[in-house]
This record gives C-alpha cells, structure tokens and sequence, in this order.
C-alpha cells in the first residue's frame, strides 16, 4: 500500500507568516531548564491572532538579561532598574505583547519557522479581545 501526495509550495504555508510585528497572547508557558546552558528558562507558546503558534524560550542568566527585561517590559511588567522580580510562568498565561517575528531558515529535516526575533517595548499593548471573543482562553 502507497499513500499519494501533491507537493505544495512550502513558501506559502499557513503555519508561517512574513517577517515583521504581530499583536500575540501567551497560550502557554512553562518553567525548565535548558538543555545547553543549564539555566532556569520558560517556554512560551505564543498565539498570533490568526491562529499560528510560535515557540520562544526566555532563558535566565548574564547573558540574557537584555531579553528578559524587553520580555517584561513588553508583556506590562516594567520593574524598575536593580528591582528584583518573581516570574512566575504559569502567572504569564493570557499576556499579551507585540513580537517582532524572523523567518528561520529550514535545517535538515526542520522545516522553515517563525522564530522571535525582539519583544517590542516601543508599541505598548496590544489591544484586549472583544469581550465576546475572550474567553479566558485567548484569542482562539
């Protein structure tokens, strides 16, 4: 037994939007620890109002400090310099933040993806669901 397939153009498939700033909510987010570094993280589902997911991990230590304070900043919590803040992942869930998304190239066997490329501070908000669309669950 076979099973037939028509090739598609991957250039245009729906689980991959054009580089550039997308209003997204946080479906999902949960505590880890990476793999390379064995730093605490979070992984974040983040949820594009047309449906799409795109994964990101935020990652705790030195080095990326810079993206972990953009991350607040862009999600409403803006501590202030020196101030320490608990996050709490599940706490995250339901936040929502303009991200500024880039194209991954395909690797191996990975096709392409969209990939985080900045959280955006500059654009405050995004606006809330209409009440009938907002479910508690996010926008879909």
């Amino acid at each position: 037994m076979s099973i037939k397939h028509v090739y598609s153009d991957l250039d245009n498939r729906p689980d991959c939007v054009e580089p550039g700033v997308y209003p997204a909510t946080i479906k999902d987010a949960e505590e880890k620890t990476s793999k390379s570094s064995g730093n605490d993280m979070i992984a974040i589902e983040w949820l594009l109002e047309n449906g799409l997911l795109v994964f990101d991990y935020l990652t705790f230590g030195p080095k990326t400090a810079y993206k972990v304070d953009t991350f607040l900043k862009s999600v409403g919590m803006s501590p202030e310099k020196g101030e320490e803040v608990e996050i709490i992942a599940e706490e995250l869930i339901g936040k929502r933040a303009f991200i500024d998304l880039k194209i991954e190239p395909a690797s191996g066997d990975y096709p392409a993806k969209n990939k985080v490329n900045k959280y955006c501070v500059d654009k405050g908000q995004p606006k809330a669901l209409p009440e009938d669309q907002d479910d508690g669950k996010g926008p879909f």
